[in-house]
């Protein structure tokens, strides 16, 4: 349990925080897929229309359709969050407004708790808990938390107890997910971005987070490894912890979101609050940054959403964390190249930085991109290193994050995407970023990764007790042969992947007849979805909302004379066509 003389003084009273909304669960809505393609359909069409009439507002577009993830609610929510991680993939507005998701913190009925609670426990709450709050203290989309004092042991203890339509909702979000990437897929739309793999780590975190058990198994985990980094993680009581409720210990500490939303309305009521309980920001932000890269690069065990509700201040700079319904970790390969191209950025040989960054791709660029894309690649991060050194320059600008989104925004020009399995690793940058930019908004990233290196360097060689010197160099050999390894390892894979696309005089034709071939693609695509939105506003009106008058609503108005069958006939058409060129791409593709 953690030491009480840790526990700071309070910060807010409870009757200055907004108490938590309650209302009864919302219905299973009707037609539920047909809303999120109406919603992402009216959406994409809109915004091609306004690009085709020259109105095209990326600011714009990017505000609304953070609204379309907003209405649609449930998982969707989280979908546009961890979106708003591929800055490579989605531009800058887009990300920017993505990021601004939030679920909104609205509880369920204490009825609905308790039923949940008698059906784990078999058993009265009173014969469980000698005090459980009516009120939750908190809530987000999965669960709420409510304060209680268990019987046995005689703690506080924070109850987090699942949604009853958790599992529904966001299952069912999920089946329209998958619905929604076939239907991308089918129509050949963003192959290079291997949604298959994204699906496959959005699954795993959603089971993940659906079941407490994971949870509960995740914090013990981390509690153990972060004791050597002096962070706390609160106690699990797993004998009336299962896959619907989770009890820990209550740490009655201050979270770094109140702290930051404070601090920002009344700096001096912060100040104060620090000076009592000899907190420094700075050395907070410092070791905050070097436990979370420590978790990554050493322990390859990490917190994957460290934003600011899941971090606890408590006296002397110390902290808390808390919620590991996510965690990381690398397989040994990505890991040790993730490893070597931070140390190279640290070092400023960018060169070398570039080089590993094309190794950690899903496939590489092609042979006559590699020298132009490790070109830009290197001034992108010379660029990002200079800005480091600038005052007046905002946080967001100097820090990692600015540098991976505008590195990944060159490899996707290049048709060059990142690994999925780098979401994780991406939502704790961007997560802690949202601590840091407050904590030490001056920092300088090159100086906090030479730090840590040091650090690390000074670690790894007490134990060892031998002298400093041997263990360097022996480091430094370690380091080496993973490195060239690694690269050997992927040089194998490019001769093999060069040698079946050697530029010959047939290779080129193959190309221009499937480049063709997917510009056939796309203009069957497009006639499809002209011809469905014309379909539903001649025959199915009541279906559309209302609106505005656009250049499709005059585009079906030339097409009323087409009987009802024959839409059927022409829509039926135009998919089997679509279907039958993308098996012959992908013959031409895959031919031996």
């Amino acid at each position: 349990m953690l030491d009480e003389t840790l526990l700071p003084t309070l910060l807010e009273r409870a009757k200055e925080r907004q108490p938590v909304e309650i209302r009864e669960p919302d219905p299973e809505p009707r037609f539920a897929f047909a809303r999120v393609l109406g919603s992402f359909g009216g959406h994409i069409l809109g915004c091609w229309f306004k690009k085709l009439t020259g109105r095209s507002d990326p600011d714009a577009e990017a505000v609304r359709l953070r609204q379309v993830f907003e209405n649609l609610g449930g998982l969707w929510i989280k979908i546009g969050q961890l979106a708003s991680l591929r800055t490579d993939v989605f531009s800058e507005p887009t990300c920017r407004e993505l990021a601004r998701l939030q679920h909104q913190a609205i509880g369920f009925p204490l009825p609905l708790v308790e039923d949940i609670l008698r059906q784990v426990y078999g058993a009265e709450l009173d014969s469980i808990f000698q005090y459980f709050s009516e009120e939750p203290i908190a809530a987000a989309s999965i669960s709420q938390v409510h304060l209680a004092l268990l019987r046995e042991p005689n703690v506080v203890v924070a109850v987090k107890v699942r949604r009853p339509t958790a599992e529904r909702s966001f299952l069912r979000d999920l089946r329209h997910i998958k619905r929604l990437i076939g239907i991308i897929d089918f129509f050949g739309i963003g192959e290079h971005l291997h949604l298959d793999d994204a699906l496959w780590e959005l699954e795993q975190m959603v089971r993940e987070e659906l079941d407490f058990r994971f949870e509960a198994a995740n914090t013990k985990r981390m509690r153990k490894s972060l004791k050597d980094h002096g962070v706390y993680v609160p106690r699990v009581f797993r004998s009336v912890s299962n896959r619907l409720v989770l009890v820990t210990e209550f740490i009655d500490g201050v979270l770094m979101s109140d702290f930051i939303r404070i601090g920002q309305n009344d700096p001096k009521r912060v100040e104060h609050w620090c000076r009592v309980n000899n907190v420094d920001p700075e050395k907070v932000g410092k070791r905050l940054f070097r436990s979370v890269l420590r978790q990554i690069l050493e322990d390859n065990l990490f917190h994957a959403d460290v934003h600011p509700g899941n971090i606890i201040l408590l006296r002397d700079s110390r902290f808390v964390l808390i919620d590991f319904g996510t965690i990381g970790f690398c397989e040994r390969e990505m890991l040790a190249n993730y490893k070597v191209s931070l140390q190279a950025m640290a070092q400023k040989d960018f060169g070398k930085a570039a080089e590993v960054m094309l190794r950690l791709a899903i496939a590489p660029p092609s042979l006559g991109d590699v020298k132009n894309l490790r070109r830009d690649l290197v001034r992108t991060y010379r660029d990002w290193e200079g800005r480091t050194h600038l005052t007046g320059v905002g946080y967001h600008e100097r820090s990692l994050g600015a540098a991976g989104a505008e590195a990944g925004r060159i490899m996707t020009r290049y048709r060059v995407t990142l690994s999925w399995a780098f979401m994780r690793i991406n939502r704790t940058w961007t997560t802690m970023d949202a601590s840091l930019s407050y904590l030490i908004p001056n920092a300088n990233y090159i100086e906090l990764f030479s730090g840590y290196f040091e650090a690390a360097r000074r670690r790894h060689m007490a134990p060892r007790r031998v002298l400093r010197g041997v263990v360097s160099t022996v480091g430094r050999v370690a380091s080496r042969v993973d490195e060239y390894n690694a690269a050997l390892e992927q040089l194998v894979r490019r001769q093999q992947l060069y040698s079946t696309i050697i530029g010959s005089t047939s290779e080129r034709i193959v190309r221009a007849i499937t480049t063709f071939l997917r510009f056939v693609r796309l203009m069957l695509t497009l006639a499809f979805s002209a011809g469905l939105v014309s379909f539903v506003i001649l025959h199915h009106d009541s279906l559309v909302p209302e609106h505005e008058p656009i250049f499709l609503d005059r585009f079906a108005k030339q097409l009323e004379g087409v009987p009802y069958e024959w839409w059927w006939v022409i829509l039926t058409v135009l998919i089997a066509a679509n279907f039958a060129f993308k098996k012959i791409v992908r013959r031409l593709e895959n031919r031996p």
